[in-house]
């Protein structure tokens, strides 16, 4: 390892660059991994929504819901 960066820091500065880039890199991969999660459970939510709509639709019960009809995907 090198005890000085091209500007002339000291292996104490090198070690703050180091900790700083560390924490940094993993709080993007804490921050993926949320989004990731919140997608998957937005997707759950989404099914357990069609899954009702037509449950409600196949017995009858949704014709005065608004917004109830849509495209099917």
């Amino acid at each position: 390892m090198a005890d000085s960066n091209v500007t002339g820091g000291t292996r104490r500065e090198l070690t703050k660059y180091r900790v700083t880039f560390a924490a940094a890199v993993i709080g993007l991969a804490v921050a993926g991994w949320m989004f990731q999660a919140a997608y998957e459970q937005h997707i759950k939510v989404l099914q357990i929504g069609d899954d009702t709509g037509q449950r409600l639709q196949m017995r009858g019960l949704n014709h005065d819901q608004e917004g109830a009809e849509h495209e099917q995907r």
